[in-house]
């Protein structure tokens, strides 16, 4: 009797253990669903202050954009978007469609989603690109941080 007893408990704490492991994974995956609109909606401002408390400031991180290749820290990143994003427009409106897909393993996230981006140059001149976009979260001291971002659009004619 005393070993049925015993099995129970085990069992029992097992049970837990595994139900509060959900519980935790499905608090991250909120949390991540209702963080990376904000993100999306802080590149719309062209302010860097609204942008890089969301990303990783770490050396050796890398980042994919549209162009050019790669960035291989935040540092490149922030002055290449200067340069190719803010400094010849005036707006970017992005919206996110419906295909947000976020999962979390621990204390590393994903989100995956694809959007629709209206550029408008400073000469007024206004471009449509849809495209698709995936971050890769750590979750730090101060929340989950973006360590590693790919934005890419399909290939014309696909």
């Amino acid at each position: 009797m005393k070993k049925l007893l015993v099995a129970f408990c085990l069992a029992g704490a097992g049970i837990a253990g595994f139900l509060a492991t959900q519980l935790r994974g499905q608090q991250s995956e909120q949390e991540l669903r209702a963080l990376v609109p904000k993100i999306v909606a802080s590149w719309e401002t062209f302010d860097f202050a609204k942008i890089e408390p969301y990303y990783a400031p770490d050396e050796d991180l890398t980042y994919f954009d549209l162009a050019p290749l790669k960035y291989d820290n935040w540092a490149e990143y922030r002055a290449g978007a200067q340069k190719g994003l803010f400094e010849p427009n005036s707006s970017l409106k992005a919206k996110m469609n419906d295909d947000l897909r976020v999962h979390s393993s621990g204390k590393f996230a994903w989100a995956t989603f694809t959007f629709g981006a209206d550029i408008t140059s400073k000469q007024g001149a206004t471009t449509h690109l849809d495209a698709r976009w995936t971050m890769v979260f750590e979750k730090r001291a101060k929340g989950w941080i973006v360590v590693h971002e790919h934005v890419s659009a399909p290939l014309a004619g696909s």
